[in-house]
């Protein structure tokens, strides 16, 4: 991972649960020079987060042009933010869709190289529904973009020990026979999305790349992060 250590990144969506994991695994890892944690707002972050030497930039993502020059220098892109379908429509896709674009697009006019999305299993832009189809437009397009290496990853099920919404802890528990059998069928640890992510941004040096991975994929580039 030397080869990561004098690079700049940044993390749109650090606050939702694959980027908390992700900003997570980062500072515990100390992979880069300089760290950009990008969001609405700014957090407060006690001593003992390995987090808190992290730079905090606050932007406007309805006018993120604004803050182009914070970007500049990122060689590495991140973006883990969503919103759900349970949020509207509209909004939905303003923060899915919208607003995900525009950090790609700013991340490509200011030469980053290596772009990284958590998308969703499922994800297909013909589709004849909102959530897998918005989904999908943003991997179509974010590939079409310019970047020297787009990693997508489709999480299916996602796991956040102690912080899942109702919804998914019920999910959990119906499909719990059969993870029991194969824990890489329907579902991941947000902790293993992030390690996955992490796994691939070591390739940063090794060409053009267009990369989708499944979730059992995502599995296995997490085992395979020492």
């Amino acid at each position: 991972m030397d080869s990561l250590k004098n690079l700049k990144v940044f993390v749109v969506g650090w606050t939702g649960a694959c980027g908390d994991a992700l900003s997570l695994e980062i500072a515990k890892r100390k992979l880069f020079k300089e760290v950009m944690l990008v969001g609405r707002r700014r957090v407060e972050l006690t001593g003992d987060d390995p987090r808190s030497k992290f730079e905090q930039v606050v932007v406007d993502f309805e006018d993120l042009e604004k803050s182009a020059e914070s970007f500049k220098g990122c060689s590495v892109g991140y973006v883990t933010m969503g919103s759900t379908r349970q949020s509207g429509a509209s909004n939905f896709v303003k923060v899915d869709y919208d607003y995900t674009m525009a950090v790609a697009k700013l991340a490509n006019e200011v030469g980053c190289k290596q772009l990284h999305y958590v998308s969703a299993v499922g994800a297909n832009k013909d589709s004849c529904f909102l959530y897998p189809k918005t989904k999908g437009k943003v991997e179509h397009e974010m590939a079409e973009l310019g970047f020297e290496q787009v990693f997508i990853y489709r999480p299916a099920l996602l796991i956040r020990p102690g912080k899942e919404r109702v919804v998914e802890r019920i999910s959990y528990y119906i499909i719990k026979p059969v993870t029991a059998f194969k824990p890489t069928w329907n579902q991941i640890e947000a902790e293993n999305v992030a390690k996955s992510i992490i796994a691939k941004s070591t390739e940063f040096d090794q060409g053009k790349k267009r990369e989708i991975l499944s979730n059992s994929q995502m599995h296995e580039a997490a085992q395979s992060l020492a």
